[in-house]
């Protein structure tokens, strides 16, 4: 390895090393001080809440024990470090690397195609060697999809990355006529085009808006998918057809019909149409992901979020740990706050599955992703409907997070976040009935999204709320249907099915719980600071048995 600029240079592919800025060796003896570097040069941020670090390296010690051999570690890494021992940052919660001091080997790892990540490194702990698994995982599959590096570095820059290698959906068709094409079919369109752009799925061209702003030469030698409607009316019918079409081949990718209402005057706020903006938008991500995977170009920071949704979704550590990483490598690609926003959401999953080490860690990096994401994009509407989420979830702050998600449906009527938040909120708020109907409202235009379950989550806890029992048992049970594995519902089933007298049901529930969760139990629900603030708005927490059924 060579300096670059002065930095120290911490390589990973192959056997772990550190080279210092002066160009001598600075890898530490011990195999814990090793591992402490690699894993805060992996981790998003490069930073590690010292309660992880230690579960990680000293997870069969007590606290006090893993915090002492934490500083030891710590010590003998700014000792090996000498005069680069300031690439160590630790506080009282906290140990990173200033990434201003280093830089990693892993943007070329083209040209080291037979190499191991950390190679040969053993840390003596089960729990470091399932992180070192999931890492590995994450390597291969990234290096996989790379190609061969024809240059010093083969990853592109920010720029590089979204002029170069955005996706683009083109809102084709001739220009809109207002005696022919209903305000209705427009605004479908419009409401289409903000939501991609939004969630950056891809940039948008809109060819029914006169303009010389773009080449469509150019745009049809780009891969990317073509939006066409057709507004068919007769005195039967009135309906829109819809259909996705790749570009450059044209081939048809997705087809659909709306029929609107039979008034010359639609609805816009028909569910039935948000709903159908909602799919459109699904279709052409899942187009895109293909056309992401048939092309091995893992250089798309669209790509690469809507991976780590995916992973999210899909729930528990590992893929927490995995959908992090994707969103951070996402920002790092193109700066967008909804690449942030998705990782201050992930932080209300890891609090809601119990899936964290250090609870103050967590609250802090939430709201630290959300503040920026504000910055970046306050008027983005997923932006300001996941801030809704963080506030809600953290820190119980409902007026705040009735706040955000007021702005999230005003900027965006069709985001089914948006609603599902503003229902939870105005739910806490004493509006049980409102907040009930706007999170059965956020299911209906939801569709086929990935957080569909979630939803319904949401509706169920707005229904316990509310007072509808066996309506929350319902949405409760076709979330746990949709995810099994799920938390929420599971402790609001277990609670509802022993306040209904179904103490077999009760201890089912129990028991898929402490797969996950071992220590769960009633008492747990009856502590307010765990997660089913729900509950303590109504008396089925008083009617719990005291005796664990």
């Amino acid at each position: 390895m060579t300096t670059e600029g002065g930095k120290v240079q911490v390589q990973l592919v192959g056997a772990f090393a550190i080279q210092g800025s002066s160009g001598e060796d600075r890898t530490p003896r011990g195999r814990k001080a090793c591992a402490i570097v690699a894993m805060l040069a992996l981790a998003p941020e490069g930073k590690r809440a010292r309660a992880w670090l230690q579960d990680k390296l000293w997870s069969k010690r007590a606290p006090e024990q893993g915090a002492a051999s934490l500083r030891q570690s710590l010590h003998e890494l700014r000792v090996t470090l000498g005069a680069d021992r300031d690439l160590i940052v630790a506080d009282k919660f906290n140990v990173s690397l200033d990434r201003t001091r280093y830089v990693l080997d892993l943007d070329d790892i083209g040209s080291r195609r037979d190499a191991e990540l950390l190679e040969g490194l053993e840390a003596g702990d089960e729990e470091f060697e399932d992180w070192l698994r999931e890492q590995r995982s994450i390597f291969d599959e990234r290096r996989a999809n790379s190609r061969p590096s024809t240059r010093a570095t083969s990853m592109p820059g920010p720029a590089d990355a979204a002029v170069n290698r955005q996706h683009i959906l083109v809102l084709s068709g001739a220009p809109a006529d207002e005696a022919k094409t209903p305000f209705v079919v427009d605004s479908l369109i419009d409401a289409i085009a903000k939501t991609v752009v939004e969630l950056g799925v891809a940039k948008v061209y809109d060819r029914r808006v006169r303009s010389e702003s773009f080449d469509i030469e150019e745009l049809n030698a780009r891969d990317g998918l073509s939006l066409r409607t057709e507004f068919l009316d007769s005195e039967a019918d009135k309906l829109v057809r819809l259909a996705l079409l790749q570009i450059p081949e044209t081939s048809m990718a997705w087809s659909s019909t709306l029929q609107l209402a039979s008034s010359d005057a639609a609805n816009v706020d028909d569910p039935r149409i948000r709903a159908c903006v909602n799919l459109v938008v699904n279709v052409a991500i899942d187009r895109f992901a293909k056309i992401g995977a048939i092309r091995s170009d893992p250089l798309l920071a669209s790509s690469l979020c809507h991976s780590g949704i995916l992973h999210l979704f899909r729930l528990g550590r590992a893929n927490f740990e995995i959908a992090d990483a994707l969103f951070a490598r996402a920002f790092e690609l193109e700066p967008r706050g909804i690449f942030l926003a998705w990782r201050a959401y992930l932080r209300t999953f890891m609090l809601a599955e119990r899936q964290f080490t250090c609870r103050q860690t967590l609250d802090e990096e939430a709201f630290d992703f959300m503040r920026r994401a504000l910055d970046l994009e306050p008027y983005n509407s997923y932006v300001a409907a996941l801030s809704s989420q963080v506030h809600s979830i953290m820190r119980r702050s409902y007026v705040a997070a009735y706040e955000y998600a007021e702005r999230s449906v005003n900027l965006n009527p069709a985001n089914p976040l948006g609603w599902g938040c503003l229902g939870t909120a105005k739910s806490y708020l004493g509006k049980s009935i409102e907040g009930m109907q706007h999170t059965l409202y956020a299911r209906e235009i939801a569709g086929l999204a990935p957080y569909r379950f979630q939803l319904d989550s949401v509706s169920c806890i707005a229904s316990v709320v509310a007072g509808g029992t066996n309506h929350a048992i319902d949405l409760a049970e076709t979330c746990h249907a949709l995810s099994p594995t799920y938390a929420p519902p599971l402790r609001y089933l277990s609670a509802l099915y022993a306040h209904r007298g179904d103490y077999e049901l009760a201890h089912a529930c129990v028991e898929k719980l402490r797969v996950n969760e071992p220590d769960f139990s009633f008492e747990k629900l009856r502590d307010k600071a765990y997660p089913a603030a729900g509950l303590h708005r109504t008396a089925i927490i008083a009617s719990l048995p005291r005796v664990q059924v």
